[in-house]
Parts: C-alpha cells; structure tokens; sequence
C-alpha cells in the first residue's frame, strides 16, 4: 500500500547528481591541485571559484585520452548556452562529476568515479531534448541545463525511459511529464517506485514520495 510505503519514505530535496548507470569510469590519477585559475572570457565566468578547478580537471582529462571528446563536447555546449568554453566545461565538469573529483582530498580522490563525456552522445541528448517527446524550447533547454547539468546531459533518454516506466499510471503520458518538467525539471530523476516493489532507501528519487508533493492529477 502506498499509505504503509510513505512511513518509510522520507521526502529530501532532490540532488542534482548524475545517474550512476556509466560504464566508462575513469579514476584518474592523485595530483596536488593547481593555484593559478585559467583567464575567463567573461565576466560571470570569472567570479565562479570553481574556475581555478578547471586546469587540473583538464589535465586528468587529457591523461585518461579524452581531451578530444571534452573539448568537442564543451563546444556544443558552449554554442547552446552562448557561452565561453570555460562556462561551458564547468557544467560538463559538474555532470560527469570531475567537479567532485577536483574538489575532493587527495585521500578522497580515489573514491570518486568522474566519466569521460562522449562528443556524440551529448549530441543526440542535446538534439533528443529539443526534437523528443519532451518538445523543450532552446532557453528551457539552457535552463535545465544551468539548473541540472547531471540530469540533462548525461543520457537523459534514458533517465525519461526509466521515468515513464516507473511513474504511476497516470503520469505515464509525455504531455503530462512535460508539465510537470515545467515546474520541476528534477523530476527527471524521478526512476523508482517503492510501490509494489518494496522501500529500497531510494526516496530521493522514488515517486511514492515524490507524488505527495504533487498536485492531484485525475485518472485517464
């Protein structure tokens, strides 16, 4: 029952993270991080402190043989978002969590498991975003992206598949996820349902508690 189901669920803001679905890991190797920020090419750029994370980032990254595929990905975002590159690959940092990587201690570091981005398939995300069943505009695409760079660009087909799949009857619809993607584009991390399949401690991203905060919606 979803009444029992919701002793158990607690109903914590949703975290911007990235699903944990990547078979392409890299641990890259322990460095002491670099003091000197790399010169940012405009003027919200500049005041983000998380600029002076970028030239270790961009150095693990070219150890690991993905500068290419980071440095094509970060223009393809850098021309959505009308941005700088540094702009850009600081969401695509944040996504494939080698701003978490960056952040941590040298002891720390090698629990953290940052992603090499694929040119491609960020692509076909941006592109599946805009001409998919979700029909986002250009500026709620950069939205999303700027609010939850994790959920958005890291195989969001996927992510909406699994939302679908696991949603209640009701929000089973793509006209009725995009409404509610309006309100909250975190929901597309919204991919479990403790509902009949028993609490596994995924109330974060588990509908049963997620649906309380929702607004009635009829049947179909």
């Amino acid at each position: 029952m979803v009444a029992s189901s919701l002793l158990f669920c607690f109903v914590p803001s949703l975290k911007n993270s990235a699903f944990t679905g990547n078979n392409n890991a890299h641990q890259p190797r322990t460095r002491s991080r670099s003091v000197t920020a790399t010169a940012a090419s405009s003027s919200s750029i500049s005041t983000d402190p998380n600029i002076d994370l970028l030239p270790e980032i961009r150095e693990a990254i070219a150890e690991a043989d993905g500068e290419q595929a980071w440095k094509e990905s970060a223009q393809l975002l850098s021309d959505l978002l009308d941005s700088s590159e540094e702009e850009a690959e600081l969401y695509l940092a944040d996504a494939f969590r080698w701003k978490a990587w960056a952040n941590a201690s040298d002891m720390m570091k090698r629990f953290q498991k940052p992603t090499l981005p694929n040119a491609e398939k960020v692509r076909e995300a941006l592109s599946w975003l805009k001409e998919g069943p979700l029909e986002m505009s250009d500026e709620q695409v950069r939205s999303n992206i700027r609010d939850y760079p994790g959920i958005y660009l890291v195989e969001p087909i996927q992510s909406y598949r699994k939302v679908m799949g696991s949603a209640p009857r009701k929000y089973r619809d793509a006209a009725v996820l995009k409404e509610l993607i309006n309100d909250d584009p975190n929901i597309l991390q919204v991919t479990y349902n403790c509902d009949g399949e028993g609490c596994q401690s995924e109330c974060g991203s588990c509908w049963v508690a997620y649906e309380s905060r929702l607004p009635s919606i009829p049947e179909f």
